[in-house]
C-alpha cells in the first residue's frame, strides 16, 4: 500500500487546507483589508466580489478574526436564498425569538436598536454568497441597515458574492448606494501563484522544491490563478506523485492529473 503523500513528502499536515494558520498575503489582500478597515472605522457597508474560488471568504474572515471581541460581534450569514431562513438564523445568533405575527426584518431592526446599538460592541453582519439572495431579501437587508432617518446604521454590513452580484444590486439602487466601499478580488499572477504554492508547502514543514518550474507554470496556466483550483490541482498532483514514487512533480504529471480530473 502506498504511503500517504504527506508522509512521502515529509509534511506535518495536508497542505492547501481551508483551515490555514497563516494567510498568504499579496497586494490585493492588503488592499481588501484596508477597505475593510475603513468600513469598520466608518461604521458603513462594503461589497466584495470575485470569481468563485478567489478566496473572498477566507480573506474577509482572517481580517475579522483579528478584531477585538470586546468591541465587535461578527455574525456570518449566507447560502440562504430566502430571507426568512437567513433572518431566522440571525435572530438565533442574537438570542431573539421571532414572533410569527410581525415582520422578521422589523423585529430584528427593533431588537438591534434596543439591545445592541449604542453598546460597547458593534454588530458586524457578513452576508456570504449574496448573489443567491432574492430581491425581497436584498431589500430587507437594506432596511435592516437603515436607522435614524438614513443618518446612521446600527449594523456594519459586509456583502460577498460572485461578480454578477454587482449587476444584480444595480436593480436595488438604494442598497447598492449604501455599499460605500467596493472591491473586486481577482486571481493571482504567475509569480504570486508560485509563491502561494511554496507558502502552503512551507506551512506544513516542506521547503523542498517539489514542483519543477515547468510544473508551476502549467499549474498557473491551468488554474487561471484561481486559488481554489490551484489548491485542488496541487493536492491531486502530490497524491499522484507519491503513488508513483516520485520525488518531483513535473509538467507531464500535472497534465496527467488535469486530464484525469477533466474526464471524471
Amino acid at each position: 500500500m502506498p504511503k500517504k503523500f504527506t508522509d512521502w513528502f515529509g509534511m506535518t499536515a495536508i497542505p492547501f487546507d481551508k483551515n490555514i494558520e497563516q494567510l498568504f498575503v499579496y497586494p490585493q489582500v492588503e488592499e481588501l483589508h484596508q477597505i475593510l478597515e475603513l468600513t469598520i472605522e466608518s461604521r458603513t457597508a462594503a461589497l466584495v466580489t470575485g470569481q468563485a474560488g478567489t478566496g473572498k471568504t477566507t480573506a474577509v474572515r482572517v481580517f475579522l478574526d483579528r478584531l477585538p471581541a470586546n468591541k465587535y460581534r461578527v455574525v456570518y450569514l449566507g447560502y440562504d436564498q430566502k430571507g426568512s431562513s437567513m433572518f431566522a438564523r440571525l435572530a438565533l445568533e442574537l438570542g431573539l425569538h421571532l414572533s410569527p405575527h410581525s415582520g422578521r426584518q422589523l423585529q430584528l431592526t427593533q431588537f438591534i436598536r434596543r439591545n445592541i446599538a449604542g453598546t460597547s460592541r458593534e454588530l458586524v453582519l457578513v452576508v456570504d454568497e449574496a448573489h443567491l439572495l432574492e430581491g425581497k431579501t436584498l431589500e430587507d437587508i437594506r432596511l435592516l441597515t437603515n436607522s435614524d432617518m438614513d443618518r446612521r446604521s446600527d449594523v456594519i454590513l459586509i456583502m460577498l458574492g460572485q461578480l454578477w452580484l454587482r449587476t444584480k444590486l444595480k436593480g436595488h439602487e438604494a442598497l447598492y448606494q449604501r455599499l460605500r466601499f467596493r472591491y473586486g478580488l481577482e486571481g493571482l499572477s504567475q509569480k504570486q501563484a508560485e509563491d502561494y504554492i511554496r507558502h502552503h508547502l512551507a506551512l506544513v514543514g516542506c521547503r523542498k522544491e517539489i514542483f519543477t518550474n515547468a510544473a508551476l507554470g502549467y499549474l498557473f496556466f491551468a488554474s487561471g490563478g484561481i486559488l481554489r483550483e490551484i489548491n485542488n490541482l496541487c493536492v491531486d498532483s502530490l497524491l499522484k506523485a507519491s503513488n508513483q514514487g516520485l520525488e518531483k512533480i513535473d509538467e507531464p504529471l500535472v497534465r496527467l492529473v488535469i486530464a484525469q480530473r477533466d474526464s471524471a
